[in-house]
């Protein structure tokens, strides 16, 4: 091997180790931030359960809004239908989705004021999605098994896996029926599957 050619296989074999290492670096930060959203969410949660004043409450639970992405969440369970639906109509929907969680929140506080996360792994799946994995201690229940499924891009949960049971999935399921039958009405769908939930 003459030195040119010398010269040439050090530069490439440099830049792809330089380009392995810059990968990997990017995908060890997305992993960090994942981790850290996970952790941002259950702190949330937490103070939400702790807080008695109503109005503090409202407060805090809006920080949920930049955790959560409650648009593909409504995107995903509604379906193709999604696409029909106006914009105001999205917004009320996207509200009062948001509202049955925070209910959802209070119905449960005492393990909510106590719920502890162990963080068991975190995974890059393709270039989108990342999966945080581990198990959750409240109250009552121990050791749930969880993973919350993230955007790699804006670091939002989009889904969350309990014991291998999908969020986004059973809400989709809850809604089909419903959705089915007032599928050229969703004012009057918003109407129907809200109040059957309450």
């Amino acid at each position: 091997m003459n030195k040119t050619n010398l010269k040439s296989y050090w530069i490439k074999t440099l830049v792809v180790v330089i380009s392995i290492f810059f990968i990997n670096s990017v995908n060890a930060d997305v992993k960090i931030k994942a981790g850290k959203q996970v952790s941002n969410f259950l702190h949330t949660i937490k103070n939400i359960a702790l807080e008695k004043d109503r109005s503090m409450k409202l407060k805090i639970s809006d920080e949920l809004l930049d955790i959560v992405d409650l648009e593909f969440m409504s995107k995903v369970t509604v379906g193709r239908q999604w696409k029909t639906v106006n914009d105001n109509e999205k917004i009320i929907f996207k509200r009062k989705l948001f509202n049955k969680f925070i209910e959802f929140i209070d119905l449960h506080l005492e393990d909510f004021k106590e719920i502890k996360f162990k963080e068991k792994s975190i995974k890059l799946r393709g270039k989108k999605l990342i999966y945080v994995k581990g198990s959750i201690d409240t109250k009552k229940i121990k050791n749930l098994d969880i993973t919350w499924k993230l955007s790699s891009k804006e670091n939002k949960i989009l889904d969350i896996e309990i014991e291998k049971i999908s969020l986004i999935k059973t809400q989709k399921l809850e809604m089909r029926e419903l959705l089915k039958k007032y599928k050229n009405d969703f004012s009057k769908f918003i109407e129907i599957y809200f109040k059957k939930l309450d």
